[in-house]
């Protein structure tokens, strides 16, 4: 009886392991064959909260730099506007003031591409196919210091892309 619970436990513990490998081998492979993409940067903060380099088109454009390397061409803001055919990597940064006075913030990124809902007889739709996330905290003395850590956080976005390409 033991033993039967144990292989039990076993197993389940076995197919959960093997069902979130590849939840992310999934969406590193919906990176595949992407030649172009764009990037969109949207910062949320506490009103009043001006740092010279927490802006999204600065940000956009260090990330841009960081991502000239890959095999894919980066789009334009403008070309991203004209249609929603176009990939694109999303980067959010959600900033807070905490009563102690320091700033908790969490960096989002997402992967958006078209794609076809086959149950719902083919419709084109927009969704985000990778992601990834985290969330840190600085000091007020420390803010300008955001901006290069949602930088750094591409770097896992730009290896998986130029791992499957």
């Amino acid at each position: 009886m033991k033993t039967g619970i144990c292989s039990l436990f076993m197993v389940c513990l076995l197919s959960t392991t093997l069902f979130a490998q590849s939840e992310v081998e999934i969406e590193r492979n919906s990176l595949t064959g992407i030649d172009q993409f764009g990037v969109v940067v949207n910062i949320e903060r506490p009103k009043g909260l001006e740092v010279d380099n927490l802006t999204p088109s600065f940000i956009r454009s260090q990330i841009i730099e960081d991502l000239k390397d890959t095999p894919a061409t980066i789009l334009g803001l403008e070309t991203l506007k004209q249609s929603y055919d176009y990939p694109f990597l999303h980067v959010h940064v959600n900033i807070m003031e905490a009563a102690n006075g320091t700033y908790p913030f969490a960096i989002e990124l997402r992967f958006y591409q078209p794609v076809k809902l086959i149950l719902r007889r083919d419709i084109t739709n927009m969704a985000a196919t990778w992601h990834s996330g985290s969330v840190a905290i600085v000091s007020k003395d420390l803010l300008h210091t955001i901006a290069p850590t949602v930088v750094a956080s591409v770097e896992e976005f730009k290896g998986e892309f130029v791992k499957v390409n």
